[in-house]
């Protein structure tokens, strides 16, 4: 009984290790950590005309993980390579995406290469590629969560809006995924996240120069004819 009863404490301990191990191990930093009110339901903007460039922010998964952006203008549609493997670690060089158009409507996916057959396939089908974007994920769900009270919230005044950080997670649901979104987290540079309102409306962007002209063109035609019929 008594080896019966040492082996059954020496199992008990195992057990208790193991969680606290895992515990240790999916401790980090979340999205919340800054003070942030987090969402998983923004779109992702270009905030100005110029490149959308990225670095690693962070990193808690032992699982090799890339993203890539998709610039879904149809008038400037791009999709950039697979970049910033994040078992290179947090110190590798900044990258560039490409380069967007004020507004354009950016697509960010994160590729898990760990159980992935045919690696980073270009679809969305592939069980092991998620998105900020729903529809641009295998299981039809965000795997991006980002700061709703703007800036990459890694500061102290979270108010640089043009800097975000998005917290993904690299697992689905039936993938067994703790849903931390701490998995892998990009800092983008140059982009806007835009959050619905209650009507289901988004944030508006800032309008670029060229439609402001073209609005005040408008204006500017119209007194212009009321003028003339008076």
């Amino acid at each position: 009984m008594r080896a019966h009863g040492v082996i059954f404490v020496l199992v008990v301990l195992v057990v208790l290790g193991a969680s606290a191990i895992s515990g240790l191990a999916d401790d980090g930093l979340k999205c919340s950590t800054f003070g942030a009110t987090c969402g998983i339901d923004g779109t992702v903007v270009a905030a100005a005309d110029g490149d959308i460039t990225g670095n690693l922010y962070y990193v808690s998964a032992n699982f090799p993980d890339v993203v890539r952006v998709i610039d879904t203008n149809p008038n400037n549609s791009w999709t950039s390579p697979w970049l910033l493997n994040n078992q290179l670690g947090v110190g590798q060089p900044a990258v560039n995406f490409g380069h967007a158009l004020q507004g354009d409507i950016l697509v960010v996916q994160l590729c898990d290469l760990a159980l992935n057959a045919t690696p980073c396939a270009n679809t969305s089908k592939n069980p092991y590629v998620f998105s900020n974007d729903p529809t641009h994920s295998a299981d039809n769900t965000s795997h991006a969560m980002v700061a709703m009270n703007g800036g990459a919230c890694a500061t102290a005044n979270c108010s640089d809006k043009r800097t975000q950080l998005l917290w993904f997670e690299d697992l689905a649901t039936k993938q067994n995924s703790d849903w931390d979104y701490n998995d892998m987290v990009v800092s983008l540079h140059n982009i806007d996240v835009l959050f619905p309102h209650t009507d289901g409306s988004l944030d508006a962007p800032v309008p670029e120069p060229a439609t402001l002209s073209l609005l005040a063109g408008g204006l500017l035609a119209g007194v212009i004819r009321r003028a003339k019929k008076n």
